[in-house]
């Protein structure tokens, strides 16, 4: 009896952790998307006032997203001469994302001020589109990922007996 209740137990916690799992990745991208929108917003405030270089203001952002320090660090490198050519890693971007980013870093310090906030405010945007696309994502789809994990999981283990 109590290895049937473990065999149970076993396949609820797998399908949970399952769940969880794809709840990770919806939270991972919509990590990433807001952490572009903050940048955003925080090199509109510097060009309209303080006018710093991108590459120092990107450099001291706070970044909670892995890949959005890794692409900025990139385009960092690639401004301070390190690097030949802009080349960002495209990691758990979608193409869409991906090609959306390279076209951000790939546009900044390339025009005067007011050109620059016009394409900060487009990008901004954009980003922020697709960043409630992907909240929407996150809350609505994670919190069912978990709850389907759970429920194919127990339903798995009592098949099993």
């Amino acid at each position: 009896m109590s290895v049937k209740i473990l065999i149970v137990f076993i396949c609820t916690a797998v399908g949970t952790a399952a769940g969880y799992f794809v709840m990770c990745v919806y939270k991972r991208n919509f990590d990433y998307l807001d952490g572009v929108c903050k940048l955003l917003n925080e090199l509109k405030r510097n060009i309209s006032y303080r006018r710093d270089a991108a590459a120092s203001v990107l450099g001291a952002a706070a970044i909670d997203s892995a890949q959005l320090k890794k692409n900025v660090a990139e385009y960092i490198a690639y401004t301070g001469g390190k690097a030949d050519k802009p080349t960002l890693s495209r990691g758990f971007l979608s193409a869409e994302t991906y090609a959306r980013v390279c076209e951000l870093f790939y546009s900044l310090g390339k025009s005067d001020g007011n050109s620059q906030l016009d394409e900060l405010e487009m990008f901004l945007k954009t980003f922020g589109d697709m960043r409630a696309a992907a909240e929407t994502k996150c809350k609505k789809q994670g919190a069912v990922a978990v709850k389907l994990g759970f429920l194919l999981g127990l339903g798995v283990g009592i098949l099993t007996l």
